[in-house]
Formats: structure tokens, C-alpha cells, sequence
């Protein structure tokens, strides 16, 4: 019996230090992504010679996602899931690298294509296969919702990041920075020892690991959460602003349990949006440097709690076969946000207005469509513990 608990408690000691390994790859991984859309927007006018140029790289970017998603079941089943990883990033890499030599907008263009791309490729690979297979049955949910935060974190420091290197070095110095993170990215990966996994031959095209169909309603909802977070990323140029925001996700994951653990599974969500509103309202109507600390602070907490939170609802939707797919879908409508908020600060002067106004439609969608839909398609047989 000894013998038979020690080999658990050996097993869960694992599949835990596996677990930060992957969620420190993808925070690196999705630093590098966002720390390039602050960067690009703070560029020189000869390289972003237009709102509408910056905007079509966002869009190039978002498109991407959605192109290795039909192919991505099929590669990872194929080839090693570790080889389409490092593929994935290594390519990330040399778009990167070409950014370097050349900064005009059509190679630029390209290159956000191009990283939209291997950056959904990736996510397939690391999020929705490799977190799955190496965690243990128990603590997949633990470990989904610690990949969920990783990404999260990272949206607030890597943009912080970028503006920090933007306004004390220059582009260059950031393009070094974002290849280096990224080949640490790879080394962390590449270190798993992933166990051998017969292949189950799937066909070329199809939407395992992809996009799950009966999402929709969570998937709009949680897109219209991102957006508001899209629009500040570019509205606000700081670096100390992002650092308080970085302190205030942090913040939220460490006393979420404690303050939300026997909540109604609506407060987690409603708090954290009207936490991202009044930080909003606080930025438009003041203008004192306090304020602006304590608005960052709010927002970067309240769009992360109620991001994540919505992760359990995709998972409630699926069950224990189509995690991978849960994951991915919730993955797409969050980077979507980001990039359609981007977008929507480039393109209009009210952006940060029509961010509250969008807000409080998110909290009206999840109170009077979402949470009454999922209670009705929500898979009740499944089980797992909550986090």
C-alpha cells in the first residue's frame, strides 16, 4: 500500500512540474505574440505608414489562426507532437527574423499571417494535445485552467514588455527579444519526456482539436469580453500601465478560490466584468496618475477572471473526449478579441467608450442568453472538480 502511494504521489509530482513546464512555454509564447502587436503599432511611420495598415496586420494575423485548424488533429497524430511544436516555433522564428532585414508592409503583412498561423498550430499541439496526454485523469481540469491563467498573464506582461523595450530600445532589440523567448519556448518543451501514443489515423481534415460546433454562444460571449482588452492593449502605450495590470491578473488568480470557491458560478464572471467596467469608466472620466494605477490594476484583474472562468463552460459543453477541442475553440474566441480590439482602437476615436459599451452587452449576453443556454446544454454527466 506504501509502495502503491508513493508511486501516485511520484506521478502527480510529475505530471505538476510538466504542467508549469508547458504553462511557462506558453507564457513565453504568447508574450512574444502580443508584445509584437504593441510594437508594430509604435513603430515608425515608414514601416506603419497608416490605421489601415496596422489594422490589416491584425486581421492577416487573425485569419491565420484558423488556417492549421482543420489540418492539426491530423499532424500531431501523425508526426511527433513535440517535432509539430518546435516546427511551429521554429517557423515563428524566421517570420520573425525576416521582420528584421525587412520592414515593409507587405513582408510585414506576411509575417503576422504567417505567426497567426504557426501560433494556432501551436496551440493545437501544446494546449489541446500535449497538456492532455501528460496530465493525469484527476487534475486535468487543474491543469487546463493553469494553461488558461498562463495565457492570460501573459497579455498584460508581454504588452508591457513591448512598450517598455519600444520606448527604451528599439524594434530590432524587441525582434531579438520576442526569437529568444520563443527558443526558450521550444527548450522548455523539448525537455518533456513525452510517452510513446498509438496513432488513432484521423483523416486529413477535420474539426477534432479545432472548433467545437456547440460553442457558439460561449464563443460569442467570450469574444466580446476580449474585445475591450484588445482595444486598451493599443490604447494605452505604458509600460507601467501593463505592469499594474500584470499585478492585478496575478491578483485575481491567487485570491479567486478563496473569494469565489462556494460562489454561484455566475459571480466569478459578472464581478470580474463590472470590475473591467468601472476600471474603464475610471479612465475616461479621471485623469490623475492614481487613478490610472488603480483602473489598470482593476482591469487587468477583472478581464481575467471572467476570461477564465468561461473556460469551464466550454469544457461543460464537451466531456472528457473533446478537451482538446474545448480548449481550442476557447483559445480561437479570445485571440479573436484581442485582434478585432485592436482593430476596432485603430479605427475609431471613440474606441475606449464603445469598449465599456461592449462591456455591459457582455454581461447582459452571459446573465439573459449564455448562462440560462448552458444550463440547458451544458453535458450534466460530466464530472470533474472544480478550480
Amino acid at each position: 500500500m506504501n509502495d502503491m502511494g508513493n508511486n501516485e504521489s511520484r506521478q502527480m509530482s510529475l505530471c505538476e512540474r510538466r504542467k508549469h513546464c508547458m504553462c511557462t512555454a506558453n507564457f513565453l509564447l504568447v508574450s512574444t505574440v502580443v508584445m509584437q502587436f504593441v510594437a508594430l503599432s509604435e513603430q515608425s511611420s515608414s514601416v506603419m505608414p497608416s490605421s489601415e495598415a496596422l489594422s490589416f496586420f491584425n486581421i492577416a494575423y487573425m485569419l491565420g489562426l484558423f488556417i492549421p485548424g482543420p489540418v492539426g488533429a491530423f499532424l500531431v497524430d501523425k508526426y511527433r507532437r513535440q517535432n509539430v511544436y518546435r516546427v511551429s516555433l521554429i517557423a515563428m522564428v524566421v517570420a520573425t527574423a525576416l521582420m528584421y532585414f525587412d520592414k515593409s508592409v507587405e513582408v510585414v503583412a506576411l509575417v503576422r499571417f504567417l505567426e497567426g498561423m504557426m501560433f494556432g498550430l501551436a496551440q493545437v499541439t501544446l494546449g489541446s494535445t500535449l497538456l492532455n496526454d501528460l496530465s493525469v485523469s484527476e487534475s486535468r481540469t487543474s491543469s487546463d485552467y493553469s494553461f488558461a491563467w498562463s495565457a492570460l498573464i501573459a497579455v498584460p506582461c508581454g504588452a508591457g514588455l513591448g512598450y517598455f523595450l519600444m520606448e527604451e530600445f528599439n524594434f530590432n532589440v524587441m525582434l531579438l527579444c520576442g526569437i529568444a523567448m520563443l527558443a526558450a519556448s521550444v527548450a522548455l518543451v523539448s525537455s518533456l519526456k513525452v510517452p510513446f501514443r498509438a496513432p488513432i489515423h484521423p483523416g486529413i481534415f477535420g474539426l477534432d482539436r479545432f472548433w467545437q460546433k456547440n460553442d457558439f454562444v460561449p464563443f460569442l460571449n467570450l469574444l466580446l469580453i476580449s474585445i475591450p482588452a484588445g482595444v486598451v492593449i493599443m490604447a494605452f502605450g505604458s509600460w507601467l500601465f501593463w505592469a499594474f495590470a500584470a499585478a492585478g491578473a496575478i491578483t485575481a488568480n491567487v485570491v479567486r478560490k478563496a473569494v469565489f470557491g462556494n460562489a454561484d458560478m455566475r459571480a466569478e464572471i459578472v464581478s470580474g466584468l463590472l470590475c473591467a467596467f468601472f476600471a474603464l469608466l475610471i479612465i475616461i472620466v479621471r485623469d490623475a496618475d492614481t487613478y490610472y494605477k488603480v483602473a489598470s490594476f482593476m482591469f487587468g484583474a477583472g478581464i481575467s477572471l471572467a476570461s477564465t472562468r468561461f473556460l469551464l463552460y466550454f469544457l461543460k459543453l464537451t466531456g472528457h473526449c473533446q478537451r482538446g477541442t474545448a480548449q481550442n475553440t476557447y483559445m480561437l474566441s479570445r485571440e479573436c478579441g484581442y485582434a478585432l480590439g485592436l482593430v476596432l482602437a485603430l479605427m475609431i476615436p471613440v474606441a475606449l467608450e464603445t469598449a465599456l459599451v461592449l462591456i455591459l452587452l457582455s454581461v447582459a449576453l452571459y446573465l439573459f442568453v449564455t448562462h440560462p443556454w448552458f444550463m440547458r446544454h451544458g453535458d450534466r454527466g460530466f464530472k470533474f472538480r472544480e478550480v
